[in-house]
């Protein structure tokens, strides 16, 4: 099937969505798709062609549309700059796609439907937040749609409230290379690791429950527990952040920031820990309570890895009390209690990689697309 992924913005990119793009292309060439990258002209520091980067296989094919850039013009507005750049991206989309060959659009975005849908050709669409505006359009463009991907089941069924058809929506989170989780070195720690390997914040302003991951081994400190935490990831404003939080609650002592790792690195990282923490704060923003999709805790689960979680809804598609241990998001004492029970062995890390073969970015591309 010839395939063709519309990114609607900045491409190649370090941000999740990129690597979560390229993920989504890579799985569909290897189960033998042919696929077409397609994204704006926009200003970018990343220089290396896209294949490099992400090191996606040569059969997937680029293009980049010659549209104009607004970002960084000095005379036009920073606010309207997306503005400007997505209006003449949409022109030329239109444009292009009334030539080109293809039997699925692939998009992540609302921002660029319009000229997808009138293309005639069946689009995709996965769903990672859901607009605060306009959402008589939405539903709309939404119904024109062949199928709706969404990320969780928190944001299908809020979606299907909304006007969407429930014969259109799927639900499949984000995935895994399950390979690059196998035969990962052994843990061999003196006093063991609780780690959390992941961004500190999403969109810069987001908290993920770090704060109360430091604040439950301040707990276990407390108590006389021998153990040691392990943060990796940024951006460094939120490691420092935490760094000074850690010194605070007087554990800066038992408490490693790594800052952010290369890709590549992540499944040794959490190779090297004891215990693998997927926090939550308490909350009730959609982020944390609909639309994330746990993509550390997928990564956890194919390392084979003791899992102490918050029970939010979305991680409930996933994973159960016989997979990890949870605990209350915002709760600290209760994460320390999860802890102590993942340290003691009563979680099922075989049952854990098991249940992560299902995410693996193949096969979840395969329940997408296939049916179509």
């Amino acid at each position: 099937m010839r395939v063709t992924y519309v990114v609607h913005t900045r491409f190649p990119a370090e941000k999740a969505y990129g690597l979560q793009i390229a993920a989504v292309c890579k799985a569909l060439a290897e189960i033998g798709h042919d696929v077409t990258i397609i994204a704006p002209h926009t200003k970018n520091y990343i220089n290396q062609p896209i294949h490099e980067y992400y090191e996606l296989p040569g059969s997937v094919k680029f293009v980049r549309m010659k549209n104009f850039d607004a970002l960084g013009k000095w005379w036009i507005p920073g606010p309207l700059w997306m503005v400007i750049t997505m209006f003449f991206y949409r022109r030329k989309l239109k444009k292009f796609l009334k030539n080109h060959q293809a039997e699925i659009l692939y998009v992540r975005s609302p921002l660029i439907l319009k000229p997808l849908i009138t293309s005639g050709i069946p689009v995709v669409l996965e769903l990672h937040t859901i607009s605060k505006r306009f959402k008589k359009k939405f539903v709309s463009m939404c119904n024109k749609c062949k199928k709706v991907v969404c990320l969780t089941s928190p944001m299908r069924d809020e979606v299907r409230k909304l006007g969407v058809d429930e014969s259109k929506l799927i639900v499949e989170g984000d995935g895994v290379d399950f390979d690059e989780f196998q035969n990962l070195p052994s843990t061999s720690n003196e006093v063991p690791v609780i780690g959390y390997v992941g961004s500190l914040a999403t969109q810069d302003k987001i908290e993920k429950g770090v704060p109360e991951l430091l604040r439950s081994l301040k707990e276990l400190k407390d108590r006389g527990a021998k153990v040691s935490g392990w943060i990796v990831g940024g951006p460094d404003d939120w490691k420092k952040s935490y760094s000074d939080l850690a010194d605070s609650l007087g554990i800066s002592e038992i408490v490693k920031f790594e800052g952010r790792v290369e890709r590549s690195e992540v499944p040794s990282v959490i190779s090297k820990c004891d215990v693998c923490v997927y926090p939550a704060p308490a909350t009730d923003h959609p982020f944390i309570m609909r639309d994330t999709s746990p993509l550390k805790l997928v990564e956890y689960l194919a390392a084979g890895k003791p899992i102490v979680c918050a029970d939010i809804p979305p991680v409930r598609d996933i994973v159960d009390e016989s997979i990890v241990e949870f605990c209350v998001p915002g709760d600290s004492k209760s994460m320390a209690d999860a802890i102590e029970r993942a340290l003691e062995g009563s979680s099922k890390p075989q049952s854990a990689q098991e249940r992560a073969k299902k995410y693996d970015w193949k096969e979840r591309m395969k329940r997408i697309v296939v049916p179509l």
